[in-house]
This record gives C-alpha cells, sequence and structure tokens, in this order.
C-alpha cells in the first residue's frame, strides 16, 4: 500500500511541472521515462535545500546563489552553467545582463549565478578571490549530483574578474567544464591573478572557448586580451582565423584546432558617455538591457548592438559538449 501511495505522489510531482521551452537535446522532459516508470524527482541534499522548479535562492560555502531549476531538470540529462560577475557586481545583476537562466531554462540548462565575498573599499557588491575556487567546484559539483546533470554538458561564464576566474577555472578543471566563455578578462599579469596559458598553465585538454573582448576596454585593456588570446591559439596549435560574422561595430572569428575551436567576439561598442560607468568604455556587456544609469554594476554596452553576449554564449555552450 505504501509503495502504491509513494508512485501516485512521485507521478503527481512530476507531471505537474510546468514546460519551461525547449528541454534541450538528450532531455527527459514528460513525467516519464522510456519504460512508462514515473520520474523519480532530485532529492535535496546539503546546501541544495529546495528542488522545485523556479527560481531559487540558496547559501553554499557561505556564498548566495541565485538558481533557476526548469520544470525539465526534474528528470536527468540537464546541462549546468556557472554564471560569475565582476567587481562590484552580484549573481542577479550579472544574469540581468547576461540572462542565461532565461536561455538556459529554454535549452535545458540549471543554472547557477553565485555572489562572491564583499568587494569592500567603501564600494557596494562583491568580488572573487583565488580562494573561492574550491567553493566554486564544490557548488558545482553539488548541483550536478543533486540534479543528476549530464557530465558533458557543464559550463562556465563570467566577466571581468569574473572572466578572470573562468579562465583560471577552464585551465585547472578542463575535465569538469564541457566549454567555457570568458568576457571582459585577459593575461593576469598587474591585476593579481593566475589566469592561464602563462607560465607553463594550459587546460588539460583543449577546452573550447568563446570570448568577449572590447576594443577599448579601459579596465582591463584591449592588449592584456589580445594577449591571453594569441596565448591560447599557440597553445591549442590552432590555424588562421575565419571571420564567421560582423559588421563594422564587431568581428566574429574562429580559429580551430584539430579537436577544438577558440572563438571571440572583438566589439567597438562602449558604456554610455555620462553613466556611472564611462570610464569603462569598451568594459561592457553587448546586448545588455539592463539599466545603462543604475545604482549598481551599470555595464550594459551603450544600445543598439549588432549581437548579444548571452544568447552567443548558451549558443557556444549548446553547440559544445564534452566530446
Amino acid at each position: 500500500m505504501r509503495s502504491a501511495l509513494l508512485l501516485l505522489i512521485l507521478a503527481g510531482v512530476a507531471g505537474c511541472q510546468p514546460t519551461v521551452g525547449d528541454p534541450g537535446p538528450g532531455v527527459q522532459s514528460d513525467a516519464r521515462v522510456g519504460d512508462g516508470a514515473p520520474v523519480v524527482p532530485p532529492v535535496p541534499s546539503g546546501c541544495v535545500t529546495d528542488v522545485t522548479t523556479g527560481d531559487h535562492t540558496y547559501t553554499c560555502g557561505g556564498l548566495v546563489v541565485d538558481a533557476r531549476i526548469p520544470a525539465a531538470c526534474q528528470a536527468p540529462g540537464c546541462g549546468l552553467i556557472l554564471v560569475l560577475h565582476g567587481d562590484t557586481g552580484n549573481g542577479l545583476l550579472m544574469d540581468a545582463h547576461v540572462k542565461l537562466r532565461e536561455l538556459g531554462a529554454q535549452r535545458g540548462f540549471v543554472v547557477i549565478a553565485p555572489t562572491g565575498p564583499a568587494f569592500g573599499q567603501g564600494y557596494p557588491g562583491s568580488t572573487w578571490h583565488a580562494e573561492d575556487d574550491l567553493l566554486l567546484m564544490n557548488m558545482v559539483a553539488k548541483f550536478r549530483d543533486v540534479f543528476r546533470i549530464d557530465p558533458a554538458r557543464i559550463h562556465v561564464t563570467g566577466f571581468s574578474r569574473g572572466g578572470f576566474v573562468t579562465w583560471r577555472l577552464l585551465c585547472d578543471h578542463a575535465d569538469v567544464f564541457a566549454s567555457a566563455a570568458p568576457a571582459g578578462a585577459g593575461d593576469g599579469a598587474g591585476f593579481g591573478e593566475v589566469t592561464c596559458f602563462a607560465n607553463g598553465r594550459a587546460p588539460s585538454r583543449h577546452i573550447p572557448i568563446a570570448f568577449l573582448v572590447g576594443r577599448t576596454d579601459t579596465s582591463v585593456g584591449y592588449q592584456p586580451m589580445l594577449q591571453i588570446r594569441d596565448a591560447a591559439i599557440a597553445s591549442y596549435g590552432a590555424g588562421p582565423p575565419a571571420v564567421i560574422g560582423g559588421d563594422a561595430t564587431f568581428t566574429h572569428q574562429r580559429w580551430t584546432a584539430n579537436d577544438s575551436v577558440i572563438e571571440t567576439f572583438e566589439h567597438g561598442y562602449e558604456t554610455v558617455a555620462d553613466g556611472p560607468w564611462a570610464d569603462a568604455h569598451g568594459h561592457c556587456i553587448p546586448g545588455s538591457t539592463s539599466d545603462p544609469y543604475g545604482v549598481q554594476y551599470a555595464i550594459p554596452c551603450k544600445l543598439p548592438n549588432a549581437f548579444v553576449w548571452g544568447q552567443a554564449v548558451i549558443d557556444f555552450f549548446v553547440a559544445h559538449p564534452m566530446p
């Protein structure tokens, strides 16, 4: 009797979840598996205290983590995206720029956007330090295990300080991440960062990379970004670039190695000239619709832009699962 009741409850939980867009390749989105048995939902564990469909805020390793759990991810097989903000930002503000929680739900991804330790120095928001890397990897492992994530579909992206962390994570954990999309971050010299492709550091495999570069970026600088780009290309042994798209305002290029790709989205967009981040110039996120005059982390590129960085990221991730 108890077993029959449990099956009815589990079937009801799975069946009542709303459909959220296209669950993506390989994701079981209906309430039953192929043999007709009800899908067993994920089980809370550790800091992941609520596994229901929707938006949740968790605390993992002392860090606030904002996440979106699509209905499709009540069943095994979804992907996972780690989204990392830059200095003075937080998880929700970063996601507002790239909208990866929304885009990920449409493509079958759990998206987690953690907030780092307080930035301090009289500024709002948060930052990241190298010692936070272990917390982030433990977080990825916890969400992977709870939601039974497809290990071939785990990805990372970040902007500015979060971009430096992305470079470091792709270098140190290429066995975990299928692909990576650093943005607005380059060679770590001069920024107190140990990133990748310098001093003998390189990923254990040629992880696919999509890289956002602002030509007039004054926060990180154009040359440090070209430096890490060129070092990555040399490390992969990639051939000459092919122009994939672009116009007078941006260029999308691809370098192809035997087993991987490096793509860049190099743009000439800038922040609004009278906004709080005016001095950052090209240190901005194309396609962001966030308020350019916001009181915190107002880093959208002045619209219109010919491409949307968040969309480019999700498309790249979908195209590059782990081999």
